[in-house]
């Protein structure tokens, strides 16, 4: 038995997914969308869950070049909805200036992925699939009258893992299922390939998560995942003689 984290366990998805908060990058990125006038200072990176974060990963933000140099974070510019690539600038750009930006960006932010591992642990039976508390703002919150569990077998704690992280890969999949494949000269995007291969990483994820999770109980000898039947008694038709 274990105490279980709410960041330990989102790094944990992260590494099954081959997610982790660095691991995409785009370098010297340009053009922003937004109009460069002198006086707009709203400008967007044309890509989704951009990766902001100074705690887990130190310095990885979205870095904005201005002529050159580096300009610096949340002072000389912010980044108030890292979902949908939003940057603000303290100072509207010039029309003549060179704007250039260097990001990463994640498959699931780590409330998607947090939705994603509680359906995991609910899928097992547990409320939520960590013990300590949440240490993440805007995750979803242990339901009213509910409570964290106090601890979680090592082996079923896996279990939940995979199962929460077969459903984001499903998720995945259903994001680029959606689109569709585009060229333009030598450059390709095909959706429908990426669509694919989560499909497939969210067939092998559940097949193992169901894997752990009847392996843990097998081996404490009981029979698969346990469940739970009722039997009601049924009256004779006869009284018993006197």
């Amino acid at each position: 038995m274990s105490q279980r984290a709410q960041q330990d366990a989102i790094n944990a998805a992260r590494a099954h997914l081959d997610d982790p908060y660095d691991g995409k990058t785009v370098f010297q990125f340009s053009p922003l969308q937004g109009i460069q006038d002198g006086t707009n200072k709203t400008f967007q990176i044309p890509q989704t869950r951009v990766v902001v974060n100074l705690v887990i990963v130190p310095n990885v933000f979205p870095q904005v070049y201005k002529n050159g140099p580096p300009l610096v974070f949340n002072t000389d510019y912010t980044v108030p909805n890292p979902k949908q690539g939003v940057i603000i600038f303290t100072t509207a750009p010039l029309v003549e200036d060179s704007l250039v930006v260097t990001f990463s960006w994640a498959w699931m932010d780590d409330i998607e992925l947090d939705h994603h591992l509680n359906r995991g642990a609910n899928e097992i039976g547990f409320t939520t699939y960590y013990t300590s508390g949440p240490t993440i703002a805007s995750t979803e919150q242990v339901p009213t009258g509910g409570s964290l569990p106090t601890d979680i077998p090592d082996g079923l704690y896996n279990a939940i893992l995979l199962f929460g992280c077969s459903n984001a890969a499903s998720a995945v999949a259903n994001r680029y299922a959606m689109k569709y494949d585009m060229g333009a000269g030598d450059q390709h995007f095909s959706p429908s390939q990426i669509a694919k291969a989560f499909t497939d990483l969210a067939t092998t994820l559940k097949k193992n998560a169901i894997f752990a999770r009847d392996n843990f109980y097998q081996a404490q000898g009981r029979q698969f995942f346990p469940s739970l039947d009722q039997t009601g008694f049924v009256l004779p038709d006869i009284s018993p003689s006197r």
